[in-house]
């Protein structure tokens, strides 16, 4: 969750306008903006974005807030936010930054970019709030899309969504016996969880097409390894293979699902690991 005020990045954004008559109406907006970042936190935590009124595609003269228009907002981003010379411009920047520079939609991308989580084409009042701009690397920021939020059609939000989703495993890898060995991955979410959440789970493992986005990871990573395991007895692979498969942080990520689908393939300890 970002930590910078979200006020603070709306009055530097604003202060770098040349016009005169927008930055007035941005500045006498500021309230109605802050209401509107209030709100969202408060929808954003209860799964509740899709409340919000979606902005119609393509039309920038829509009103927004008050007598600010979409292209106005968008316009915001774009040049005071997003742009090197924009008064935003560190801001952006400290959002982009990362740990390792990751993408925390998939979890191997460069983050590249920031995504707008509720689109700034549909939403474009939320286009310079911190708690909307999530980093990305360019596949997730595309594979999102900016369609209208609507109940039962949400992702995760990486910032506001349940901790279980971390946590609980629900990522599940499958040996192939082919040659090379390749893998296939599927979302499995538990059983108890609710419906609204595996249902965003299952979106989110859909949308980002991260079934063959991992299989891609896998099969590179299997083939820079294979050489190694070659090398090992059957009770060296199953020591092996089963530290590794207990040495991640976190079980939903491809590589730790990787691990402990290989554990499970008789095949593979038998003789998929010599192919």
């Amino acid at each position: 969750m970002p930590t910078m005020d979200s006020a603070t990045v709306y009055a530097d954004c604003v202060a770098g306008l040349s016009n005169a008559a927008l930055s007035a109406k941005f500045s006498a907006a500021t309230q109605a903006v802050k209401d509107e970042a209030d709100l969202y936190a408060v929808r954003a935590a209860a799964s509740e974005l899709h409340l919000f009124q979606a902005a119609a595609w393509g039309d920038g003269d829509q009103l927004v807030l008050q007598d600010l228009t979409k292209s106005e907002f968008v316009g915001l981003y774009d040049g005071q936010m997003s742009s090197t010379n924009g008064n935003g411009r560190n801001h952006y920047d400290r959002l982009r930054m990362t740990e390792l520079g990751i993408c925390p939609f998939c979890g191997f991308g460069h983050v590249s970019t920031l995504d707008h989580f509720a689109s700034k084409a549909r939403y474009p009042a939320f286009s310079v709030l911190p708690i909307n701009l999530v980093p990305a690397c360019a596949d997730c920021n595309k594979g999102k899309g900016s369609a209208p939020i609507e109940a039962g059609s949400a992702m995760p939000h990486p910032y506001f969504e349940e901790s279980r989703i971390e946590s609980d495993t629900w990522l599940f890898c499958d040996v192939l016996q082919t040659q090379p060995v390749t893998t296939s991955y599927r979302a499995e979410t538990p059983a108890h969880w609710p419906a609204a959440l595996s249902g965003r789970v299952q979106r989110y493992f859909s949308e980002l097409e991260l079934a063959g986005r991992y299989a891609v990871q896998s099969a590179s990573h299997l083939a820079n390894i294979k050489a190694f395991l070659r090398k090992l007895m059957p009770d060296e692979l199953q020591w092996y293979l089963s530290r590794k498969a207990v040495g991640f942080p976190y079980p939903n990520t491809w590589e730790a699902a990787l691990y402990a689908g290989l554990l499970r393939s008789p095949w593979f300890m038998q003789e998929g690991y010599r192919l």
